[in-house]
């Protein structure tokens, strides 16, 4: 039997994609202005070929384009964009400058996968 879209496991990896999608928008309306956020998407898929469905599976680009674009700024709105995302699930973020980003994504899915095992 194959995995389906309603099985638990499918379900948690669009939900929590959700939230990555959610705290990008948010955070790029918060630091950026809401007609920003409104023109990201459309840009992002345009120059990057990447929809907002297909952003969490490609946090890398995502990360590395705000540097090219913003510089030291596109580095503080990733962060901004980590700490939206782990303020959404309610888990400390113990930032440590040097660390990719994506690591902590990758850390929250650990973290939330073993409390969900342990509830």
């Amino acid at each position: 039997m194959t995995a389906g879209k309603n099985d638990p496991e499918s379900r948690r990896r669009v939900d929590f994609n959700g939230l990555i999608v959610e705290s990008v928008d948010e955070t790029v309306a918060e630091v950026l202005g809401v007609r920003v956020a409104s023109a990201f998407w459309y840009h992002y898929q345009a120059f990057f070929g990447i929809t907002r469905e297909e952003m969490p599976y490609a946090l890398d680009t995502l990360f590395s384009s705000l540097k090219k674009i913003f510089g030291v700024g596109g580095e503080i709105l990733g962060r901004r964009i980590i700490q939206k995302l782990y303020g959404k699930v309610g888990v400390p973020l113990n930032y440590a400058p040097g660390h990719p980003l994506t690591d902590y994504v990758e850390e929250l899915k650990r973290i939330l996968a073993n409390d969900r095992m342990n509830h």
